[in-house]
């Protein structure tokens, strides 16, 4: 029976609602002429299209799908004797930089914003003597973001003259935001700017391939000239001529979609999958704690297509009812609490007490008290971290909650307590000396040869990363360098003097400089980086600098949360000093922007992970683990899962949302010094532990699953 059900074809973004039966009727009617040639440059199209935009006929160039005239815009702007490149934003529709890349132009991708925004001052950056075309999707295939008129104003009023901006608005039809930018109206005010539109979308004419651009007369003369007369069939120039005459079918499917994909969103919150508002005919979809492997994968196996946008998120097409519950029936079921914990009862408790707290949390607490006294009975990791799960759920249920609760120096224990437990953690796993030992030799290599280095440290805590580094420096053949280090930190709020923690921090580290005969000074300030100008920092031009961030980034709000972007204005401070290397570890996890439930789900897998490497290293009756487990990690646990907004400070994010962040703020992967066999070697890792290589660094797993990443950065030119 599953065998005949038809696909859901929801890869492509076609119209499936299907076509214009006057169009299906024009096209029959026209078949009998299929042996003559198409209407030379589709001129009765044209003028149709002109009509209906108010621009001239010869300001218009139909194509064989908006394909061709990429591809056209391509060969005539940037060809391979013009030696032009391409800008284009990443995720995007990724036809531009692959027919660039084919035709052998440069093609370069800004990442967008943590909420899919184009950053106008990450495009100016990248806006080069040579470059000649820059694309722009609008309503953006796969977010389904847009941008507003005041937007779009922006990105051209900053375009030089040598720039031609292509404003692709295949989706524009199905936009109903009020403040989306219409750039045809603007064709008259910028002579560089080109529009593409498509019949393949809300017409439902994709598989006759037919689309057309809008511009001023100069720039269709100049594309004219790499244009072929023939290059649209006479089917689909009628089929596209009777779909704009049909204005009832073009209605229906724009009120269909928009019925559809209301339903689509209900539908996937009340089962915890994020999606994001779309102005497009899709859906951009994260279901947190799952890569899109993984569900494209599960959904293709039950005759369900769709298109993975990156790592972890998808695209969906809006369709017909029968469709889209055949969709949510099999997300339902692989989503279940009960399948994806399987053999983990607690753990599938824990989702399952996920999905009541979203809709009715009053109504919550007595399963979640439930959860606790069960938890606390079972004393393995999967007992240890339902443990550390309830009691945040339970604070996610109280009324009048603080955002204290959260914070880690809000613990109860002694401080020496704390430090000896973060001493274990350090001493006997790699869950933070990984990121220290691949930071450590990475600026050793970047050092080398130089006399005077200042190290800045953006969330040195107790500063153990350093004693392991200047040991390094001490074993260096010849001469070593002046270490100057300048360490940054909250201010300690339970102690009169805010810079207690940081001064004892300088006193450890100058005596361990001075038993081994290095030059070392050490400076301090206690301030949140939010509220400090890391410019203002007197450096000396004679110093190489280094900046260290371990562990303390995905502490700043980015844009999710308020403007300015905490993240990226301190990430723009740091590339004006033009350090000569930027080492950044961060856990390999999104709990930035992602929903309760979605965080939920990816929230535990991620600590559970955490928590087996616990449970294999450390020994069941030592005190230590349990201070790391329920003080260290349950209060990160504890403000993941009960705070909202400003009061969840942590906002972890993954590896490739924080490459896409240093990338869009000037910043390029440094050359990488260390090798996996070196840290393996060095931290003696257990054989489930194992190191994957990507553009920056390396990302440390844990039986498979990714837990934390370290990197190491340099300035882009």
């Amino acid at each position: 029976m599953e065998n005949k059900r038809l696909p859901y074809q929801a890869a492509t973004n076609e119209n499936l609602f299907g076509s214009s039966l006057q169009v299906l009727a024009a096209m029959q009617q026209a078949i009998s002429s299929v042996h003559g040639y198409p209407t030379p440059d589709a001129a009765d199209l044209r003028l149709a299209l002109a009509r209906k935009q108010g621009v001239q006929a010869d300001e218009i160039i139909v194509g064989s799908g908006s394909a061709e005239l990429i591809s056209l815009l391509m060969r005539r702007f940037c060809g391979h004797d013009k030696d032009g490149e391409v800008l284009t934003f990443t995720p995007s529709y990724p036809l531009y930089c692959q027919e660039a890349r084919a035709l052998r132009v440069p093609c370069t991708e800004i990442p967008l914003t943590s909420g899919y925004r184009i950053d106008v001052q990450a495009f100016k950056r990248q806006l080069r003597p040579t470059t000649r075309l820059c694309f722009i999707c609008n309503p953006n295939n796969p977010t389904g973001t847009y941008l507003t008129s005041t937007e779009l104003e922006q990105v051209l009023a900053c375009l030089p003259a040598h720039v031609t901006v292509v404003v692709d608005e295949a989706y524009i039809e199905y936009v109903t935001a009020p403040d989306c930018a219409d750039a045809v109206s603007m064709l008259p005010r910028y002579p560089n700017l080109v529009v593409l539109r498509t019949f393949s979308k809300a017409y439902g004419l994709a598989s006759v391939r037919i689309g057309y651009m809008i511009a001023q007369r100069h720039l269709i003369q100049q594309v004219l000239e790499v244009k072929q007369p023939y290059n649209v069939n006479q089917l689909a120039q009628v089929a596209a001529l009777a779909a704009l005459e049909d204005e009832q079918f073009l209605y229906m499917t724009l009120q269909a979609t928009q019925v559809a994909k209301a339903k689509l969103e209900r539908a996937l919150y009340k089962m915890g999958v994020q999606f994001w508002p779309s102005q497009g005919n899709f859906l951009l979809v994260d279901a947190g704690g799952y890569s899109a492997d993984e569900i494209h994968n599960y959904l293709l196996a039950n005759h369900i297509l769709v298109r993975r946008a990156d790592h972890h998120t998808l695209r969906l097409t809006i369709g017909p009812d029968e469709h889209q519950l055949y969709l949510l029936h099999m997300l339902q079921e692989l989503l279940h609490p009960s399948r994806v914990y399987a053999t983990q009862p607690l753990l599938a408790q824990v989702l399952d007490l996920g999905y009541q707290i979203q809709d009715q949390p009053e109504e919550a607490v007595t399963g979640v008290n439930d959860l606790l006294t069960k938890a606390v009975e079972q004393t393995d990791a999967e007992g240890r971290i339902a443990q550390a799960f309830a009691r945040a759920m339970a604070l996610r249920c109280q009324q009048g909650k603080t955002a204290a609760s959260g914070n880690l120096y809000a613990s109860n224990l002694g401080e020496m307590d704390m430090i000896a437990a973060f001493n274990v953690l350090v001493t006997a796993t790699p869950l933070v000396t990984f990121g220290h030992r691949f930071a450590n030799h990475s600026i050793c290599a970047a050092i080398a040869g130089k006399a005077s280095v200042y190290l800045l440290d953006l969330g040195i805590g107790s500063g153990l990363q350093w004693f392991h580094f200047m040991e390094l420096l001490a074993a260096l053949p010849g001469e070593r360098p002046a270490l100057h280090l300048t360490g940054i930190d909250i201010p300690d709020g339970r102690n009169d003097n805010p810079a207690f923690k940081l001064q004892a921090t300088g006193s450890r580290l100058s005596a361990h400089a001075e038993r081994l005969g290095l030059n070392f000074s050490y400076t301090y300030l206690a301030t949140r980086l939010e509220d400090f100008d890391l410019q203002s920092l007197e450096i000396a031009p004679s110093h190489t600098l280094i900046v260290n961030a371990a562990l303390t980034l995905h502490h700043l709000a980015d844009e999710l949360v308020a403007i300015p972007d905490q993240r990226d204005r301190v990430l723009q401070q740091i590339r004006k000093l033009r350090p000569q290397l930027v080492t950044l570890t961060e856990p390999d996890s999104e709990h930035n922007r992602l929903d309760f439930l979605p965080r939920l789900r990816e929230s535990l897998r991620h600590y559970y992970t955490v928590f087996d490497v616990l449970d294999t290293l450390l020994p069941a009756d030592m005190p230590e683990r349990r201070v790391i487990e329920q003080e260290f990690f349950g209060r990160e646990i504890l403000n993941v899962v009960a705070f909202e907004g400003s009061d969840r400070v942590e906002r972890h994010e993954r590896l490739d949302a924080w490459q896409h962040r240093l990338i869009r703020n000037g910043f390029t992967p440094a050359p990488c010094q260390v090798t996996a066999a070196q840290i393996h070697q060095e931290l003696d890792l257990h054989p489930q532990f194992s190191l994957a290589p990507h553009a920056a660094g390396y990302t440390l797993h844990w039986k498979g699953t990714n837990i934390i990443a370290a990197t190491a950065w340099q300035v882009a030119d």
